[in-house]
Formats: C-alpha cells, sequence, structure tokens
C-alpha cells in the first residue's frame, strides 16, 4: 500500500512539473489565451507536451474511465461533457476534451476562454514544491481531472489517489481513507477557519451553542463547521478512542492529537492521542489537529 501510495504521489507531481512548464511556455509565447474551444486549446498544448490521442466530448470514455469512484456517490464520466461540470464554480462556456498523453497519464479537461495571457504573471501559471514528491500546479487556464495509473484501479478522486485535480469542484466527499467497516476518515490537520459566535452574520455560527457565544474565536465550533461542509462530523471522544483500539487496521492513523465533539466546560472540549490513548481538556479557542468521520 505504501509503494502504491508513493508511486501515485510521484507520478503527480511528475505530470504537475510537466504540464506546468508546457502551459508557461505557452503563456510567455502569447499562445495560452484565445482559444474559442477546448478541442483547439488541446490542439496548441500537444505542440508543448506530447498527447497520443484526444477525445470528443461524447466519447470521452474512450480516452478516461467510464466511472470515477470518490467517498460519494460514483461519477459517471458520460456526464462531464461540459466545463461547468468539471468545475461548477464557473461555467468556461467550453466543452471537456479527453486526452491521453504519452507518459500514460488520461485526463479530462476543459479550458477557460477567459484567461489572459500574462508573460510577467506568477499567477497564470504557478508550479510550487520543489520536492519530487510534492510538486503542485495552480493555473487559471483549465479544469483538469487526471489518472495517473490510466484504466488501472482503483479510479479513486479524493487528491491523494490515482485520480486527482487542478480547478475541479465536483460534488464529492473529500476523505483521506476508508475503514473495513465502511467508516471514511478526513484528516484537515488545521486547515479549518474559526468561528465568530458572538456575530450572528459570521459563517458557521449555527453550529455554536450557548457555552460558545461569549466568543469571538472559537476553532471548536470551527472545526465542527469543516467537518460538516464535507457531510461529516466531528468524531466524539468515544469514537476516537475506538480507532486507537483499532490501530493497525489498514486506514488508522496511529498518530497525532485529535479534537472531539465532546465537551467538557464552557470553553473546554476533550481530545486523545492516537500515538498513547491519552485524553484531556482543550481550550476550544485555540487551534487543534482535526480529523472528520463518516459513512
Amino acid at each position: 500500500a505504501n509503494y502504491q501510495q508513493k508511486s501515485w504521489d510521484t507520478a503527480a507531481s511528475v505530470f504537475n512539473r510537466r504540464l506546468g512548464e508546457a502551459l508557461k511556455v505557452m503563456n510567455v509565447n502569447s499562445n495560452l489565451a484565445g482559444f474559442d474551444s477546448t478541442q483547439a486549446f488541446v490542439d496548441e498544448l500537444g505542440k508543448h507536451i506530447k498527447i497520443t490521442r484526444t477525445c470528443a466530448s461524447d466519447k470521452l470514455t474512450d480516452c478516461f474511465v467510464e466511472t470515477i469512484y470518490t467517498g460519494a456517490d460514483p461519477i459517471d464520466t458520460t456526464k462531464l461533457k461540459q466545463a461547468k461540470n468539471l468545475n461548477s464554480t464557473t461555467d468556461y462556456g467550453t466543452e471537456t476534451i479527453g486526452v491521453q498523453f504519452a507518459d500514460g497519464v488520461s485526463a479530462l479537461i476543459a479550458y477557460n476562454k477567459s484567461i489572459v495571457n500574462d508573460p510577467y504573471s506568477n499567477e497564470v501559471v504557478k508550479v510550487t514544491g520543489t520536492d519530487q514528491k510534492t510538486v503542485g500546479l495552480s493555473t487559471q487556464a483549465l479544469s483538469i481531472l487526471y489518472d495517473v495509473s490510466g484504466a488501472k484501479t482503483p479510479n479513486l478522486y479524493t487528491n491523494t489517489k490515482d485520480i486527482r485535480g487542478i480547478n475541479i469542484a465536483l460534488n464529492v466527499k473529500n476523505f483521506t481513507s476508508q475503514l473495513k467497516d465502511g467508516t471514511y476518515l478526513y484528516i484537515i490537520g488545521t486547515s479549518y477557519n474559526s468561528v465568530d459566535c458572538t456575530n450572528p452574520d459570521s459563517v458557521g455560527y449555527e453550529y455554536c451553542n450557548t457555552n460558545d457565544k461569549n466568543y469571538s474565536t472559537n476553532d471548536w465550533v470551527g472545526a465542527k463547521y469543516t467537518c460538516a461542509q464535507n457531510d461529516m462530523r466531528l468524531p466524539t471522544i468515544d469514537d476516537l478512542h475506538d480507532l486507537y483500539a483499532r490501530k493497525g487496521e489498514e486506514g488508522v492513523p496511529t498518530e497525532g492529537a485529535f479534537l472531539s465533539s465532546t465537551e467538557m466546560a464552557t470553553y473546554n472540549s476533550r481530545y486523545l492521542s492516537l500515538a498513547g490513548g491519552y485524553e484531556n481538556n482543550w481550550d476550544k479557542r485555540n487551534q487543534m489537529n482535526v480529523m472528520c468521520i463518516g459513512n
């Protein structure tokens, strides 16, 4: 399992770097913008990174897997014909094109017609990370869902498995691992925002209870809200004890201290260390690592 994970991570990093370099060259040469269709863009992209096959929007499964598995319902690739189906927050007004690259990566690409060439910009195309395993790519030019293992399983989209995305807003549940009993875990660490429980207009205010409403900075409520946005919940202290008892089972974290939804006092909640199995109080106004749980 570790070998497979490293293989996916390395392949994704290599692909991100190669695609990013191709897009940067196009931007510098002022031929990243100005296309009316994704097909026209892909034709130009093929001059900078080797493409072995392209598939029209009505034949996407000739280039990409038929079913994309997620933490929620599977996605039928044939339903992703339009750009707005890949990136639901923005409608580029273009079609989705299937692509197979020479390195074995397959992809669904939608082009952003509103992109503007700017050879001096660090934002139009931005490659991040230098370590071979952590190279990332951000760009305004396209939405791309790519599979580093081609047609091979698991065909699982979570941005940690074989299918990953850039500017993708599919309506799916993120998760880090799935346990053998069907439970999903999503480790978000400290990547969540606090909630102002003194302000009814604050995002996430509905998750504040009576004890919380004296505090303008409440990370515990922010954690509950973030889990809920992923159709999951903050685990109870009993959930965390159960996970500690299952250490060694595939997908169960073996280290780290995680916040629970169990409240002890006005400004305290409970946390548990999955390394040692001990629990203690934590000030709800301070950040703690968070893991969401769901079925």
